[in-house]
Protein backbone atom coordinates (compact mmCIF):
# COMPACT_ATOMS: atom_id res chain seq x y z
CA UNK A 1 0.00 0.00 0.00
CA UNK A 2 1.28 3.39 -1.36
CA UNK A 3 0.63 6.81 0.42
CA UNK A 4 1.22 9.70 -2.30
CA UNK A 5 1.68 13.23 -0.27
CA UNK A 6 3.79 15.75 0.68
CA UNK A 7 5.38 16.81 4.29
CA UNK A 8 3.26 19.73 4.77
CA UNK A 9 0.38 18.63 3.40
CA UNK A 10 -2.30 18.90 6.40
CA UNK A 11 -4.93 16.81 4.25
CA UNK A 12 -1.97 13.99 4.26
CA UNK A 13 -1.23 14.62 7.52
CA UNK A 14 -4.27 13.68 8.80
CA UNK A 15 -4.05 10.06 7.27
CA UNK A 16 -0.18 9.57 8.68
CA UNK A 17 -1.58 10.42 12.30
CA UNK A 18 -4.05 7.24 11.59
CA UNK A 19 -1.50 5.48 10.18
CA UNK A 20 0.65 5.66 12.52
CA UNK A 21 -1.43 5.57 15.25
CA UNK A 22 -2.51 2.00 14.16
CA UNK A 23 1.03 1.21 13.47
CA UNK A 24 0.32 -0.19 9.78
CA UNK A 25 3.07 -0.76 7.22
CA UNK A 26 2.27 2.00 4.24
CA UNK A 27 5.00 3.28 1.82
CA UNK A 28 4.91 7.22 1.56
CA UNK A 29 5.86 8.52 -1.66
CA UNK A 30 6.95 12.24 -1.55
CA UNK A 31 5.29 13.88 -4.88
CA UNK A 32 8.08 16.79 -4.21
CA UNK A 33 6.62 19.95 -6.03
CA UNK A 34 2.43 19.64 -6.58
CA UNK A 35 3.07 22.30 -9.66
CA UNK A 36 5.35 20.31 -10.94
CA UNK A 37 5.35 16.46 -10.28
CA UNK A 38 2.97 14.31 -12.60
CA UNK A 39 2.79 11.40 -10.17
CA UNK A 40 -0.24 11.13 -8.05
CA UNK A 41 -0.66 7.81 -7.51
CA UNK A 42 -3.84 7.71 -10.10
CA UNK A 43 -5.42 10.86 -8.57
CA UNK A 44 -7.32 12.62 -11.74
CA UNK A 45 -7.50 15.85 -9.89
CA UNK A 46 -3.54 15.46 -9.27
CA UNK A 47 -3.38 16.42 -5.91
CA UNK A 48 -2.33 14.32 -2.80
CA UNK A 49 -2.88 12.68 -1.22
CA UNK A 50 -3.95 9.29 -2.68
CA UNK A 51 -3.90 6.11 -1.39
CA UNK A 52 -2.96 3.22 -4.16
CA UNK A 53 -3.96 -0.41 -2.45
CA UNK A 54 -3.09 -3.01 -4.79
CA UNK A 55 -5.22 -1.97 -8.23
CA UNK A 56 -7.08 0.45 -6.31
CA UNK A 57 -6.84 4.17 -6.29
CA UNK A 58 -8.75 6.29 -3.18
CA UNK A 59 -8.99 9.62 -3.35
CA UNK A 60 -9.67 12.52 -0.84
CA UNK A 61 -8.29 12.17 2.57
CA UNK A 62 -11.81 11.56 4.29
CA UNK A 63 -12.57 9.14 1.82
CA UNK A 64 -9.07 7.17 2.48
CA UNK A 65 -9.09 7.48 5.77
CA UNK A 66 -12.86 5.85 6.03
CA UNK A 67 -11.19 3.05 3.71
CA UNK A 68 -8.84 2.34 5.85
CA UNK A 69 -10.64 2.22 9.23
CA UNK A 70 -13.07 -0.41 7.49
CA UNK A 71 -9.24 -2.10 6.73
CA UNK A 72 -7.63 -1.82 9.54
CA UNK A 73 -10.08 -0.43 12.86
CA UNK A 74 -13.22 -2.35 12.29
CA UNK A 75 -14.10 -0.80 15.89
CA UNK A 76 -13.47 2.74 14.89
CA UNK A 77 -11.35 3.38 17.52
CA UNK A 78 -10.85 6.90 16.30
CA UNK A 79 -14.42 7.67 15.00
CA UNK A 80 -13.26 8.04 11.65
CA UNK A 81 -17.14 6.55 10.67
CA UNK A 82 -19.40 8.62 12.50
CA UNK A 83 -22.54 9.40 11.18
CA UNK A 84 -23.16 12.55 13.45
CA UNK A 85 -23.89 15.90 11.88
CA UNK A 86 -22.19 17.91 14.28
CA UNK A 87 -18.92 16.00 13.69
CA UNK A 88 -19.54 15.90 9.71
CA UNK A 89 -19.92 19.80 9.41
CA UNK A 90 -17.30 20.39 11.70
CA UNK A 91 -15.04 18.51 9.66
CA UNK A 92 -16.72 20.03 6.82
CA UNK A 93 -16.00 23.29 8.22
CA UNK A 94 -12.35 22.66 9.00
CA UNK A 95 -11.60 20.77 5.54
CA UNK A 96 -13.14 24.10 3.83
CA UNK A 97 -10.23 25.90 5.61
CA UNK A 98 -7.69 24.02 4.81
CA UNK A 99 -8.56 24.40 1.24
CA UNK A 100 -9.06 27.96 1.13
CA UNK A 101 -5.48 28.30 3.24
CA UNK A 102 -4.22 26.60 0.28
CA UNK A 103 -5.54 28.58 -2.58
CA UNK A 104 -4.53 31.51 -0.28
CA UNK A 105 -0.47 29.75 -0.21
CA UNK A 106 -1.15 28.86 -4.11
CA UNK A 107 -1.63 32.10 -5.29
CA UNK A 108 0.93 34.06 -3.34
CA UNK A 109 3.88 31.20 -4.65
CA UNK A 110 2.58 32.01 -7.96
CA UNK A 111 3.52 36.43 -7.35
CA UNK A 112 -0.53 36.79 -7.18
CA UNK A 113 -0.87 40.37 -4.69
CA UNK A 114 -3.55 39.13 -3.24
CA UNK A 115 -3.74 42.21 -1.29
CA UNK A 116 -4.78 43.70 -4.73
CA UNK A 117 -7.90 41.21 -4.61
CA UNK A 118 -11.21 41.76 -2.81
CA UNK A 119 -11.57 37.55 -3.33
CA UNK A 120 -8.56 36.70 -1.19
CA UNK A 121 -10.13 39.37 1.30
CA UNK A 122 -13.22 37.15 1.42
CA UNK A 123 -11.08 34.51 1.81
CA UNK A 124 -9.65 35.13 4.83
CA UNK A 125 -12.84 36.44 5.77
CA UNK A 126 -13.74 33.04 5.66
CA UNK A 127 -11.02 31.18 7.38
CA UNK A 128 -11.72 33.59 10.37
CA UNK A 129 -15.39 33.16 10.02
CA UNK A 130 -14.50 29.06 10.30
CA UNK A 131 -12.29 29.43 13.51
CA UNK A 132 -14.90 31.41 14.78
CA UNK A 133 -16.94 28.76 14.67
CA UNK A 134 -15.14 26.25 15.82
CA UNK A 135 -14.26 28.21 18.23
CA UNK A 136 -17.79 28.49 19.76
CA UNK A 137 -18.36 25.26 18.74
CA UNK A 138 -15.35 23.48 19.95
CA UNK A 139 -16.61 21.31 22.82
CA UNK A 140 -17.35 19.10 20.01
CA UNK A 141 -13.55 17.77 19.86
CA UNK A 142 -12.99 15.02 22.67
CA UNK A 143 -10.45 15.15 24.84
CA UNK A 144 -9.69 11.81 23.49
CA UNK A 145 -7.59 11.17 20.49
CA UNK A 146 -10.63 11.01 17.87
CA UNK A 147 -10.14 11.76 13.86
CA UNK A 148 -11.59 14.98 14.27
CA UNK A 149 -9.18 15.96 16.75
CA UNK A 150 -6.26 14.99 14.49
CA UNK A 151 -7.88 17.08 11.72
CA UNK A 152 -8.04 20.23 13.86
CA UNK A 153 -3.80 19.57 14.72
CA UNK A 154 -3.34 19.63 11.03
CA UNK A 155 -5.19 22.57 10.45
CA UNK A 156 -3.66 24.48 13.06
CA UNK A 157 -0.15 23.13 13.01
CA UNK A 158 -0.73 24.06 9.21
CA UNK A 159 -1.97 27.58 9.66
CA UNK A 160 0.37 28.51 12.52
CA UNK A 161 3.25 27.16 9.91
CA UNK A 162 2.28 29.85 7.05
CA UNK A 163 0.71 32.16 9.56
CA UNK A 164 -2.20 33.72 6.79
CA UNK A 165 -3.88 34.79 10.05
CA UNK A 166 -3.60 35.52 13.86
CA UNK A 167 -4.90 32.07 15.74
CA UNK A 168 -6.22 33.47 18.91
CA UNK A 169 -8.92 30.55 19.68
CA UNK A 170 -8.07 29.77 23.12
CA UNK A 171 -10.44 26.88 23.32
CA UNK A 172 -9.21 25.19 20.17
CA UNK A 173 -5.82 25.92 20.92
CA UNK A 174 -6.36 24.13 24.11
CA UNK A 175 -7.25 20.57 22.52
CA UNK A 176 -4.14 21.53 19.51
CA UNK A 177 -1.89 21.09 22.94
CA UNK A 178 -3.61 18.29 24.71
CA UNK A 179 -2.94 15.56 21.10
CA UNK A 180 0.15 17.53 20.11
CA UNK A 181 2.17 15.39 22.72
CA UNK A 182 1.06 11.86 21.44
CA UNK A 183 4.04 10.14 19.63
CA UNK A 184 1.90 9.67 16.50
CA UNK A 185 1.07 13.59 16.52
CA UNK A 186 4.60 14.24 17.15
CA UNK A 187 5.99 11.98 14.31
CA UNK A 188 3.91 13.29 11.53
CA UNK A 189 4.84 17.45 12.30
CA UNK A 190 5.29 19.27 9.10
CA UNK A 191 8.99 20.17 8.47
Amino acid sequence: MKLYYTPKSHFARKLRILIDAWGIDVELIDVGDVANSDSFGGNPLMKVPALVDGKRCVIDSDNIAQYLTRKYDVQDKYKVLTNDVNALNTRAVMNGIMSTEVEILLAKRTGIDIIKYKRFDKMIDSINSGLQWLEQNASIFSSKPTYLGFHLVCMWDHLELYAPIELNYPKLQKHVVELSNLSYVVSTLPK
